[in-house]
C-alpha cells in the first residue's frame, strides 16, 4: 500500500486528483481540476489556497478544502 503526500497543486497534477472545496459558513461546494488549482494558486502549498479563495454564495473567505483521489 503506498500514500501520496499531496501539498501542492503540482501533486495535484502529478498525481491526477483534484479538490473539493466547500464554505464553511454557509455551505456551498464545488469540485476545482488540478489544472484549476494551478491556475489559482501556482506552486505554492494547498495549505495557504484557502486564503485566496472567496465564495460565490455568500462571498467569504471561509474554504475546507479535501483532496479527491482519482476514480
Amino acid at each position: 500500500m503506498s500514500y501520496k503526500h499531496v501539498g501542492t497543486a503540482a501533486d495535484l497534477v502529478r498525481f491526477g486528483c483534484s479538490l473539493r472545496v466547500e464554505c464553511t459558513h454557509c455551505g456551498a461546494a464545488a469540485t476545482m481540476s488540478a489544472t484549476e488549482a494551478v491556475q489559482v494558486h501556482g506552486r505554492a502549498r494547498l495549505d495557504l489556497l484557502p486564503r485566496r479563495l472567496k465564495c460565490s454564495r455568500c462571498g467569504r473567505k471561509a474554504a475546507k478544502l479535501t483532496d479527491l483521489d482519482p476514480l
